[in-house]
């Protein structure tokens, strides 16, 4: 016994600490996350921002998406209040409208800044290599229904079209919408490197604690290294499939697999023409009193009907919504329309062609939070919390490593030291 215990002494088995594979996972953890950290935080802080959009931009409509409605007055028709609305705000041109059918609700203009007229347009030049001009900047205005009066406007549509580039593309383009997909697939193996680090050896009770419960009474670090971990798990499978989600619209490989794995044409566009009508010059369209009217009588429950102004008059194709609520990129208990223009009817797309827009919104609604109304929205920005914390809880996390005291971690080592040899004296 004596015997065994020296040389257990004199030859101490190694401490068993991570395994190779481990240690290669967490290295690479460490720098893809330090490389493409600020990317991620990004991405992911601008796409939280964007859950909610809908419910901020009615916030900031404030009163004037009501008016008092006056008695035996009928409503301006939708032509009409789109008159009011180009004389009252020349320097603006709308793109789409929204009109209720509560009587209270006021009429809602989608509408951009026009491009600067060029100066020497009218001037002989050669002509030169045709160059998309400025977008514009996007706005809501809210005219009353009964006079056409503009009521107010708000600027919150611009500020969700820059959160939502700044999510696909940084502002930057192409090149942006590399960096982003290449920083989201760098964050899906993080999340899959972060569960096999998070894998105890063992479990036990303690294991089990510390993996899935924030210990109380820890400084600053421990909690720290506790959110990173406990948090990251729970976020671990939405966060996933948000990821992915993503990655398809981002990459059109992955966009034409989805579509083809679930019956969606991949070439819809060029399909749906051939069922388009031609246009007809000696054809008259009808009015968008007429869209408006039908879509009501043919959806009865709805309460919001939108309609996209054609930017010329060869558009055969008017694209229509009708809903109980159309939002900045979501729909609820309705239908988006593609509308033949000269009879207001559906147009009959084949079923690879509806199949494929079906799809397409499917895939955002999952990517953003609508699938479940407002509980899937919380849900959502909930996960992006999460995900828009794990860069800085694992930068902190690095750096608090980084940073320790040479000495304290010298005495740590001594008093572990310490207790071990006294251990083995005790046997002995």
């Amino acid at each position: 016994m004596e015997t065994d215990m020296e040389n257990k002494k004199t030859n101490p088995k190694k401490k068993q600490g991570k395994s190779l594979t481990k240690r290669i996972i967490g290295w690479l953890h460490l720098w893809l996350g330090l490389v493409s950290g600020i990317i991620v935080l990004t991405v992911t802080l601008s796409g939280t921002v964007f859950v909610f959009c809908d419910e901020i931009i009615d916030l900031c409509g404030g009163s004037a998406k009501y008016v008092q409605v006056p008695a035996n007055t009928k409503k301006m028709t939708p032509e009409e209040l789109l008159t009011q609305f180009h004389q009252q705000v020349p320097d603006r041109k709308a793109f789409y409208f929204d009109t209720y059918k509560d009587a209270d609700r006021s009429f809602r203009v989608a509408s951009a800044t026009k491009p600067p007229k060029d100066k020497n347009a009218d001037k002989a030049e050669k002509p030169k290599k045709k160059e998309r001009g400025p977008r514009g900047v996007f706005a809501y205005h809210y005219l009353d229904p009964y006079t056409g009066k503009v009521m107010g406007s708000t600027k919150s549509y611009e500020f969700f079209y820059v959160v939502a580039h700044i999510h696909a593309q940084l502002l930057a383009g192409k090149f942006g919408k590399t960096v982003v997909g290449i920083a989201s697939i760098i964050f899906f193996i993080q999340l899959i490197g972060g569960l096999i680090l998070w894998w105890p050896k063992k479990w036990n009770k303690t294991t089990r604690t510390t993996a899935f419960k924030i210990k109380s009474g820890t400084k600053w670090r421990r909690k720290n290294y506790d959110f990173h971990n406990v948090f990251g798990f729970y976020s671990l499978l939405p966060a996933v499939f948000i990821t992915i989600t993503g990655l398809i619209m981002a990459y059109k490989v992955l966009t034409n697999l989805t579509q083809q794995t679930f019956g969606g044409a991949v070439d819809a566009h060029s399909i749906a023409e051939k069922y388009e009508p031609k246009f007809d010059p000696e054809k008259k369209a009808l009015s968008y009193t007429d869209f408006v009217e039908k879509k009501f009588k043919e959806f009865p429950e709805a309460k919001q009907f939108r309609m996209s102004i054609p930017r010329n008059d060869s558009a055969t194709v008017y694209h229509v919504g009708i809903a109980q609520f159309i939002g900045l990129k979501s729909l609820v208990n309705g239908k988006s329309i593609e509308t033949n223009k000269y009879t207001g009817n559906e147009i009959d797309y084949p079923k690879e062609v509806q199949m494929h827009e079906i799809i397409e919104h499917m895939n955002f609604d999952l990517h953003v939070g609508y699938w479940g109304g407002m509980f899937g929205k919380i849900f959502t920005f909930v996960i992006g919390i999460i995900c828009t914390s794990l860069p800085i809880t694992g930068f902190l996390i690095w750096w608090g490593r980084r940073n320790k005291s040479p000495k304290k971690n010298k005495e740590i080592k001594n008093i572990h030291q310490h207790r071990k040899d006294s251990h083995h004296e005790q046997l002995v």
